[in-house]
């Protein structure tokens, strides 16, 4: 049997568990990864922006429609939300709930990081610009084929661990861009 079936089979294993409220366990299948984190996560204050300005990105919900994935990366999306409270819970903090305007915020920018892998958005303007409401920390990753991976790669990381363990955020979101090459581009949004 293939290392892609036995990851396929092992992904929906976990998917039935969850749908009917058992544990899941995450195996390690040796999946080469490539993968790659920004320099540094982003984060941002509370509050107003400093020019006093509200960024909501007109162009947010046809940017997060241009998302393209699978079922295995819209799954590893979750998985990874889920591991990433299972740290947070570890440590002693509260886990972070589902935000639906940072998923589509987090659909915009793993499009992005697909043109641009920076917090920079491809025009130049600051990441949390898609919606200065809502969006105070980002990770983002890419090459990474499984949540295990990239959530390793994060919380190996001291400032993109630093947004999931911080106690102040209380939503977030993840998103998983896959574009023509195959490649998987994650956003991990953060807010309060």
């Amino acid at each position: 049997m293939s290392k892609s079936k036995i990851t396929k089979i092992v992904i929906s294993l976990a998917l039935v568990l969850a749908v009917a409220g058992g544990s899941i366990a995450y195996y390690n299948t040796a999946v080469k990864e490539n993968g790659a984190l920004t320099e540094e996560a982003a984060a941002r204050g509370e509050g107003v922006p400093a020019d006093g300005i509200v960024y909501i990105e007109p162009e947010m919900v046809s940017l997060a429609d241009a998302l393209s994935g699978t079922a295995d990366s819209q799954a590893a999306a979750k998985a990874a939300f889920d591991m990433a409270n299972a740290k947070r819970q570890e440590a002693g903090l509260g886990a972070l709930t589902w935000n639906s305007g940072l998923e589509q915020a987090s659909a915009v920018r793993a499009v992005e990081a697909s043109q641009s892998f920076s917090h920079t958005r491809p025009d130049g303007s600051d990441w949390w610009t898609v919606n200065s409401n809502l969006m105070y920390g980002e990770n983002l990753a890419k090459g990474y084929a499984s949540a295990d991976a990239a959530v390793a790669a994060w919380i190996a990381s001291p400032t993109h661990k630093a947004n999931i363990m911080d106690a102040e955020f209380t939503s977030g979101a993840i998103a998983i861009h896959v574009n023509a090459n195959g490649e998987w581009y994650w956003a991990q949004e953060f807010g309060y």
